[in-house]
């Protein structure tokens, strides 16, 4: 339970704190419309041990699609999975697939 929580800490701050920064190039928005977009480090870390489910951003219905045509919740559950996935799971368009 504690590594789930630690997890989910960590990953909130990375969500919000590249919320907050200017777009860089070279790096992704997902999606790249909508009220929420979350910059998605999966090219940086490997959660590919995580075997649960965890939504850092509770509340928070922003339907969105994953290239392997799964709809999420909303983006923050998109990149919990990518990074599972090790980059293989991304964003494919927003809304339901």
């Amino acid at each position: 339970m504690a590594k789930y929580l630690l997890v989910c800490c960590s990953l909130l701050f990375l969500i919000l704190l590249h919320w907050a920064l200017p777009v860089v190039s070279g790096h992704e928005w997902w999606p790249p419309h909508g009220a929420i977009k979350v910059k998605c480090p999966y090219k940086k870390v490997n959660l590919s041990w995580l075997t649960g489910n965890v939504n850092p951003c509770p509340g928070l219905h922003q339907p969105i699609c994953g290239t392997n045509f799964v709809t999420y919740e909303n983006p923050c559950i998109l990149c919990i999975e990518s990074l599972k996935s090790h980059g293989k799971i991304g964003f494919q368009n927003d809304g339901e697939c």
